[in-house]
């Protein structure tokens, strides 16, 4: 709310324009005076005042909008806390040796089109166009994706972390023709919907709710397609189930180098969920179930698909990949 937003920023300072910077994704204080910012995907220092005191009042301040215990007498000091516009995340002394450390993360304002995450027609950026905003297309890779989607295709979308796997989830679902009822379920909701039938779940895991109940959940709400935002534990299992007993169009992110390791990656998940299955039936039930994975890479700031490709299944130990 605009309240809690007010709060926020009177405690953050000289820090508090850079939430209503647009520009700005995500701002990293690692101790006093040490601010930086990932500004239009490039990791900048700024010359910006901020003491351990200032720290410690913006982490009293989280944990109050938050209703959480501020951490001073937790054995843990973490906190993290989950906002409309923004998630945070917090570490205090001495967990965080330098002094208190922040991560404000926001949420993108806007779903970007496709065409943003396509590969340049003349390579990467040269270093005049380093962190620029130029909108490249390549035509072929988009009909492609956006075949997928309408087909109805599995997907998964992988990358490293800052790659824009939550943006190019977004830019994802806003293909999905707006007649279909989508099952949306994070661990903390960032994911934009403009279709007119859709639920959202979030999980709670200090009350017990887990993604993998909700994606078991997700099932009896008569899905036509389930969206999971984050893909990293046992829900593995569930999900895949999900895709393989006629619940197509499933869509999910998931950290990994390259579309095999993605597919590599959704099998050593599936394995926490504990139902003994062995490491080679599960991949073959990937390499059934996953239609296609689309990888992120971020190059000199520039974040594009690097990988498109389509999952023909699993055989003597590899996936088969086009």
């Amino acid at each position: 709310s605009s309240h809690l937003e007010s709060m926020l920023y009177d405690a953050l300072g000289a820090l508090g324009g850079l939430l209503a910077d647009d520009s700005v994704r995500e701002i990293m204080v690692n101790g006093p005076n040490q601010v930086w910012v990932e500004q239009r995907g490039c990791l900048l220092p700024l010359g910006l005042k901020f003491s351990a005191q200032d720290g410690f009042n913006v982490i009293h301040v989280v944990a109050a909008l938050a209703a959480r215990d501020a951490g001073f007498s937790s054995a843990s000091r973490v906190l993290d806390a989950a906002f409309s516009h923004w998630r945070i995340s917090a570490v205090l002394p001495p967990v965080a040796v330098l002094g208190p450390a922040l991560c404000i993360r926001k949420h993108g304002a806007e779903i970007f089109p496709l065409r943003r995450f396509s590969v340049p027609d003349g390579g990467l950026p040269t270093p005049e166009t380093f962190c620029s905003e130029e909108v490249f297309r390549e035509d072929e890779l988009l009909d492609r994706l956006i075949s997928w989607l309408v087909k109805g295709r599995n997907l998964l979308v992988s990358g490293g972390t800052g790659t824009g796997k939550t943006a190019l989830l977004n830019a994802l679902i806003a293909q999905i023709p707006k007649d279909q009822r989508l099952v949306v379920i994070e661990d903390t909701h960032e994911i934009k919907l403009d279709c007119p039938n859709h639920v959202i779940f979030e999980a709670i895991p200090s009350a017990g709710v887990t993604l993998r109940d909700l994606v078991r959940q997700a099932l009896r709400f008569r899905p036509d397609r389930i969206i999971v935002g984050e893909v990293r534990g046992p829900e593995a299992f569930d999900l895949l189930q999900a895709m393989n007993t006629g619940h197509s169009g499933c869509l999910g992110t998931l950290h990994a180098n390259s579309s095999e390791d993605a597919l590599q990656r959704m099998v050593q998940l599936v394995l926490q969920a504990g139902m003994g299955w062995s490491e080679e039936a599960i991949a073959r039930q990937v390499g059934r179930s996953v239609q296609g994975v689309v990888h992120l890479a971020r190059v000199r700031g520039v974040r594009f698909i690097q990988q498109l490709q389509q999952v023909e299944g699993y055989d003597n130990g590899r996936y088969q990949l086009s």
